[in-house]
């Protein structure tokens, strides 16, 4: 039976996950170091292709990996001063699914160096085909 789920850590999310945590850690840590190279900084005007280009890879490897469920993938793009001793995001995701096929993934990727001045997060969730 279906239920309100405001999903939880990751890892705590493992039972039901229709490719491996360290398969989607893999897939999401390629997909943004592939899309931003090491020498590139926050620039704002490319936000929107990376953001279309990291969601492509992502889409692309989970339907390689898995036929049994349909994907959805949201990715934001944080900005962040590069004097800034620190930086904060808050986001929250409910949804209202089959508890024991449909979860959800977060992902967060360190940009590295604070030059660049940017971080990613990812969030999949999967839904079965039934």
């Amino acid at each position: 039976m279906a239920s309100p789920r405001v999903p939880e850590e990751s890892t705590k999310l493992s039972s039901n996950t229709p490719v491996s945590l360290a398969n989607l850690s893999d897939i999401c840590t390629e997909a943004c170091s592939d899309t931003i190279p090491p020498d590139t900084v926050y620039d704002h005007s490319r936000t929107s292709a990376w953001n279309e280009q990291i969601i492509h890879a992502v889409l692309k490897s989970l339907i390689g990996a898995c036929s049994t469920h349909k994907f959805i993938v949201y990715t934001t793009i944080i900005q962040h001063d590069i004097t800034a001793r620190s930086r904060g995001i808050h986001s929250t995701s409910g949804a209202y699914w089959n508890n024991e096929k449909d979860g959800m993934y977060n992902f967060s990727w360190n940009g590295g160096d604070k030059e660049r001045g940017l971080d990613i997060v990812l969030s999949i969730a999967w839904i079965a085909k039934e």
